[in-house]
């Protein structure tokens, strides 16, 4: 007996040592995006959603149908994750795929077959602001916007088809994600979660007050108190003035940097590699190595994107659910 429970902790331990599927910010980085979103919204705003998750009431729970275990949500931020449980509603709508020899995204259309995270926010939003449409699907709708904004601005969320965003460049950590048991195996895996936990949340478990008993969880909400402790009204009024596009462009102009290693420009062409415009079908993935400098250069450009991404979620999310929001307002715990 001591044998089998020696072995069945030894399956947890390497389970929990793997890498998480790939999905933009990771469990931790959404609720940290939905979180920070949440501070911001209206008591009007926030009175429509409780009522929408019948947070009053115990909550929602989504059947997993038997393919998944059910999901039950009380809550906004935990909501956010609804859209990467497996199967997954609307797997087109986790990127923006376009041609390697695009330089900016610059138009609200998607491209190919139509469906990307544009077109995911722009039916998402139209749906949660009809009141005439059934709970359920208001509420399907809610907790998908919160993911797609979380979505768009994750740079290698906007990228090309072959290498799925970075999922078929696999990646040669030197190093630790800090001290976090993460481990990336992939350079989407290195900016969804590595980054973050090398970075904002390292900051976290690096505080005075930071006890090894705190959830990762609780990790992200005090990362949260730091985002909106150092944002002014005047930077928030600044960085949700603008619509989806300009953000994906944002996130686009990030992912072709050459300091990214995403890929290697020729001219106005963003190659898979050096010897190959594309992933080659069939052809073991391109190997990138990733050191310790590279986490601390883009350290701050990882938490930008999730600050902006929050703060401009609760913007949309006034803007559709109360009548009388004219644009931010300063929070409590915000600097003037």
């Amino acid at each position: 007996m001591h044998r089998i429970a020696m072995l069945f902790a030894l399956c947890v331990a390497a389970i929990l040592l793997l890498p998480a599927k790939a999905q933009a910010w990771g469990k931790v980085g959404h609720l940290t995006v939905c979180d920070l979103a949440y501070r911001n919204l209206t008591p009007t705003t926030r009175a429509a959603i409780g009522e929408l998750l019948q947070s009053k009431h115990g909550g929602i729970t989504v059947p997993g149908k038997g393919r998944m275990p059910d999901e039950h949500y009380s809550s906004f931020n935990y909501g956010c994750l609804e859209e990467d449980v497996l199967p997954r509603r609307h797997p087109d709508d986790h990127f923006i795929n376009v041609a390697r020899s695009v330089t900016a995204i610059g138009d609200p259309a998607c491209p190919g077959t139509g469906e990307c995270i544009l077109a995911g926010i722009t039916r998402d939003l139209a749906v949660l602001k009809d009141r005439s449409r059934s709970r359920e699907d208001r509420v399907f709708a809610l907790m998908a916007i919160g993911h797609w904004i979380g979505d768009i601005h994750q740079p290698l969320h906007v990228s090309f088809a072959d290498d799925r965003g970075g999922n078929g460049i696999d990646a040669k950590l030197a190093g630790k994600c800090g001290t976090s048991k993460y481990r990336p195996d992939n350079l989407h895996a290195i900016w969804d979660n590595c980054l973050l936990e090398a970075g904002m949340f390292e900051r976290v478990r690096k505080r005075a007050d930071y006890k090894k008993s705190w959830s990762a969880y609780t990790i992200t909400y005090r990362a949260v108190d730091t985002l909106q402790a150092n944002t002014t009204l005047a930077e928030e009024q600044a960085m949700v003035g603008t619509d989806p596009v300009p953000w994906a462009n944002e996130s686009f102009q990030i992912t072709r940097s050459p300091e990214i290693l995403y890929c290697t420009q020729v001219d106005d062409t963003c190659r898979y590699s050096p010897t190959d415009a594309t992933r080659p079908a069939g052809a073991p993935k391109r190997l990138q190595a990733i050191d310790q400098a590279y986490l601390q250069r883009f350290d701050e450009v990882v938490q930008e994107r999730v600050r902006h991404a929050g703060f401009r979620l609760a913007h949309l999310l006034n803007l559709a659910l109360d009548p009388a929001y004219a644009g931010p307002v300063r929070n409590s715990t915000q600097p003037g």
